[in-house]
């Protein structure tokens, strides 16, 4: 019991980078084997900043790690006080009147899971008409797809000016007064070949 107990302290070490241990460890690890080269001399943090280059990322600033650290605290405290609010109110009802809270709470739920899930079948519909009629499919969140009238009605008002666009750039393009080259009115000059055919 009076036997101190010696523990190589050097054996729990790890190199600058986390992977390997080093000196007597690694000596110890490999089963006594001689590591060619030698084991890394000072401060290996300075050792694998020489070898690694620096992270590129972003950097942030004192103000702007502040900034973020208050707007999440906010919503926190937002989503806090929410919470004691409602609890706050749960205690002051009564059974009956908790059951009647919770029953609209849940009728509120499915309203809006109900509306997200037709929004999510009128942009599938959208998709598919924007489709049929040669639209690009970006134009889909250009749509108003509160109900199938105005999505149909907003589809209307995109064809229409899409094509009224699309007519304008091919006339623009049509009336250039310049004629296409080697059209049968503009043949091509050649200097050398005229010498020859005059010659």
């Amino acid at each position: 019991m009076n036997e101190i107990l010696r523990i190589p302290m050097q054996f729990f070490a790890e190199d600058g980078d986390g992977t390997q241990p080093a000196g007597a460890a690694a000596q110890a690890a490999d089963g006594g084997a001689q590591d060619p080269t030698p084991a890394p001399q000072g401060d290996g943090q300075q050792q694998t900043n020489n070898n690694n280059p620096a992270p590129t990322g972003k950097t942030f600033t004192q103000s702007d790690v502040d900034r973020i650290v208050a707007e999440r605290l906010a919503r926190q405290q937002k989503q806090f006080d929410a919470a004691q609010e409602e609890a706050a109110k749960l205690a002051k009802m009564n059974a009956e009147q908790k059951a009647e809270y919770a029953a609209k709470k849940r009728e509120e739920e499915l309203k809006a899971r109900e509306t997200a899930i037709q929004q999510k079948e009128l942009r599938y519909e959208a998709l598919n008409i924007l489709e049929e009629k040669g639209l690009p499919s970006k134009l889909v969140d250009c749509l108003n797809l509160t109900s199938a009238d105005t999505c149909k009605a907003s589809i209307e008002s995109i064809q229409t000016a899409w094509t009224e666009a699309l007519t304008a750039v091919v006339d623009a393009r049509l009336r250039s007064n310049d004629p296409p080259p080697f059209s049968s009115g503009n043949k091509p000059v050649d200097a050398f070949l005229d010498g020859f055919n005059e010659g």
